[in-house]
């Protein structure tokens, strides 16, 4: 049986910031819930935190509805998670709260963002 953890489920379609139950380390059951193929976790936060995004969101036409994070530069467009991690990598219960996500949300509905790719170097 999988471990079912707390995530914080971002959807600006219904412009809803909630929290949801999910399957820990388990691809099918973000690609479910996000309603994707492919994520991407972007927007790492200080805290070990981040935002699990459709990786392809921005390859579709029309784009679904985007809103903006204030951890990160650029707008998200559908459904995003938060969610934790540990010092194994494993996805946990994420350390912001509800609130708190909400106060970094702010929704931007219908809008266009150009697919972008941003390398960053280790060295």
């Amino acid at each position: 049986m999988s471990k079912l953890i707390k995530a914080i489920s971002i959807d600006p379609t219904k412009r809803t910031i909630e929290e949801v139950e999910i399957e820990a380390n388990h691809l099918s059951a973000l690609y479910k819930h996000i309603g994707c193929r492919t994520i991407d976790f972007v927007c790492r936060m200080p805290n070990g935190d981040a935002l699990i995004v459709d990786d392809e969101a921005l390859l579709t036409d029309p784009q679904p509805p985007a809103f903006k994070f204030a951890y990160f530069l650029h707008c998200i467009h559908g459904i995003a998670l938060v969610v934790g991690s540990n010092s194994n990598g494993r996805t946990i219960e994420p350390k912001l709260t509800l609130q708190q996500v909400r106060n970094l949300t702010k929704f931007l509905g219908e809008i266009r963002t150009e697919p972008f790719m941003n390398v960053v170097s280790w060295e």
